[in-house]
């Protein structure tokens, strides 16, 4: 009994539960309806701007000297005087004299080349002098002969009138025939001089010849510094006796210093201006420095900080590199010890890896855009309703940092340089203008770095 009484007082509390669930429910309004937004996605962009752009190219290489010039020795014999400074490393001056090869022999050889010229000139004065003196022994010879020819003549007669004899005749027949033969012996010696003398002449000038190599071979004996230069290596000693042949020194000049630096043939053909080739090549002519108008830097990293060297390109190898497509270009650095201030600035020195900096010809009125801003054929700019457009473009140079176009965008328009993914069509954007990219683009396109 008194469970079913429990049972029928639940009753009332359920029917009161529901009632009032109802009416809370009823009196509740609906919720309000949110109306969905499109989001705007941030990306950077810079301006495009026309302005004139010069392109470059890095490539790397070693120093090395202008010019190399190894001492060798012409003559042999003993190092008399190598003063103590001279060894590896050192700098010394045009002119200045390196060493000093034992001398004595070749004086020797210098005295008796010049005795033996003024004994064959002392030959062509007595020959001289025989001339003269056969001259005027035939001057002599012949007043006989013509006195002796009278005589003769006279005689003759005689002869055939018979006041003489036939002994005296014959006589005087021998006297005159005697005085002919004197006269012509005279003749003789005189034609026979010319020769004589032209022998001696040809001793003379190989006596001559022979005292120019021994001054020649006298001087030497002493060896200078070419040009300025520093001593790459020293291979003799005090006393050391010396063949014909040995290298002594290398030196090294200090007044050039040379980069042959490996450049991409992409990279490299884009600096070049177009010239007349094929007219220079039917010329016989080769392009030079002055056909590929090209401005040059030296320059070495160091603690992250360039070291400068202005530059000249010189020439540049005749072939590719077949297996890293890259041409050699030479670079010319005049004065490379100049202003060094070490440690702060050293001198450019053999065996330095720089980097070599090639600038063409600046192209006018050229839009340069970053490199992360070119996506494939295309780049993302921002339109006027601030949604992102897909723009074909044509490129026109490609640099290390940057690409230059020909056509596809315009003066003022908004490049987008930052990663959009994904990049759809139409897609509402919120532009924030990249001040630092557009710093660095405007520095790379007027210095050319």
């Amino acid at each position: 009994m008194k469970e079913k009484t429990r049972r029928l007082l639940i009753i009332p509390a359920i029917i009161i539960g529901v009632i009032v669930f109802v009416v809370m429910t009823k009196g509740k309004s609906s919720a309000p309806r949110v109306e969905q937004r499109e989001h705007a996605t941030s990306v950077r962009f810079i301006t495009a701007t026309l302005q004139d752009i010069t392109p470059s190219a890095v490539g790397n290489g070693i120093v090395s000297p202008a010019r190399v010039w190894s001492a060798v020795s012409q003559v042999q014999g003993r190092i008399t005087e190598l003063p103590e400074k001279y060894r590896a490393g050192m700098v010394i001056r045009k002119g200045e004299r390196l060493l000093d090869i034992e001398d004595a022999d070749y004086r020797l050889a210098v005295t008796q080349a010049k005795a033996s010229i003024e004994a064959i000139q002392a030959q062509l004065k007595q020959l001289e002098a025989q001339r003269n003196n056969l001259n005027a022994s035939l001057k002599i010879e012949q007043e006989v002969f013509a006195s002796a020819h009278k005589e003769r003549l006279r005689l003759k007669k005689l002869a055939q009138q018979g006041t003489i004899s036939t002994s005296a005749m014959e006589t005087q027949e021998r006297a005159y025939l005697g005085q002919k033969q004197q006269l012509q012996n005279i003749k003789n010696s005189l034609d026979l001089l010319p020769s004589q003398q032209a022998v001696v002449v040809a001793q003379l000038a190989q006596q001559q010849a022979q005292l120019s190599q021994a001054e020649l071979n006298l001087k030497r004996t002493q060896i200078y510094a070419p040009f300025n230069a520093r001593l790459a290596v020293v291979n003799v000693e005090q006393d050391q006796y010396v063949r014909i042949g040995e290298v002594l020194a290398v030196l090294d000049d200090t007044d050039r210093a040379e980069v042959a630096a490996q450049f991409p043939l992409e990279h490299f053909t884009q600096l070049i201006q177009p010239f007349d080739m094929k007219g220079m090549m039917k010329k016989g002519e080769s392009p030079g420095p002055h056909n590929l108008k090209l401005t040059a830097k030296v320059q070495l990293m160091r603690n992250a900080k360039p070291i400068e060297w202005d530059a000249r390109f010189v020439r540049m190898d005749a072939a590719v590199d077949p297996q890293t497509r890259t041409v050699s270009a030479v670079v010319a650095v005049d004065a490379p010890y100049a202003n060094a201030n070490p440690p702060l600035r050293p001198p450019l020195v053999k065996g330095m890896y720089v980097n070599v900096i090639l600038h063409g010809a600046p192209h006018s009125q050229q839009i340069a855009i970053p490199r992360q801003a070119l996506h494939g054929e295309h780049v993302y700019i921002i339109n006027k309703e601030q949604r992102l457009e897909r723009r074909v473009v044509e490129v026109f140079l490609r640099q290390p940092g940057f690409v230059t176009l020909l056509s596809g965008l315009h003066d003022g328009e908004h490049v987008v340089v930052s990663d959009v993914v994904p990049a759809v069509e139409g897609m509402l954007l919120k532009p924030i203008e990249d001040t630092v990219v557009r710093e660095q683009l405007t520095r790379i396109n007027v210095l050319g770095e």
